[in-house]
């Protein structure tokens, strides 16, 4: 059991991290952060444009995050918000021509690695993965919906 939870465990880290790494020297690049790949491929994906609550749930980020986000995305002319209602988080957020040219890159630099990092695995085996990872995140997800305030303590706890 223990082996099993530290094989788990290093291997959802170093994942992680490499993904992080290739996000930021991937978008350095492009004069773009790595968080912002998410959003970039998400709206490039949504040919609608998506609202921020829309886009957190396709980027698994909080509304704030993604606020920020498409603030700094709009700043550097890769995305808009079509202002159609006075609430803020309903408006759309659409892709400029340039954030539609960039995105296209990002989705082909996605792409590439994709296939990179999972040669050497079969479709059958790539679909049993992602049932697989599917069905423990569901399960972690169900663990932590249980957690409350009160009966996480931190005390005592480095």
């Amino acid at each position: 059991m223990e082996q099993r939870y530290a094989t788990f465990s290093l291997l959802l880290v170093n994942i992680s991290r490499c993904v992080q790494k290739i996000k930021n020297v991937e978008m350095a690049e492009l004069g773009l952060k790595g968080k912002q790949v998410q959003c970039l491929f998400g709206l490039y994906n949504c040919v609608e444009g998506a609202s921020l609550t829309k886009l957190g749930e396709i980027c698994g980020e909080d509304k704030g995050m993604m606020s920020r986000t498409v603030k700094e995305l709009a700043n550097e002319g890769l995305v808009y918000i079509d202002a159609k209602s006075e609430r803020k988080y309903k408006n759309p957020v659409r892709l400029t021509e340039k954030g539609e040219y960039i995105a296209h890159i990002v989705a082909e630099k996605i792409s590439a690695i994709l296939e990179k990092g999972g040669s050497g695995i079969s479709d059958d085996e790539r679909a049993q993965l992602y049932r697989s990872l599917g069905i423990i995140s569901e399960n972690l997800t169900e663990i932590c919906g249980n957690y409350t305030r009160k009966n996480v303590k931190t005390e005592g706890v480095s």
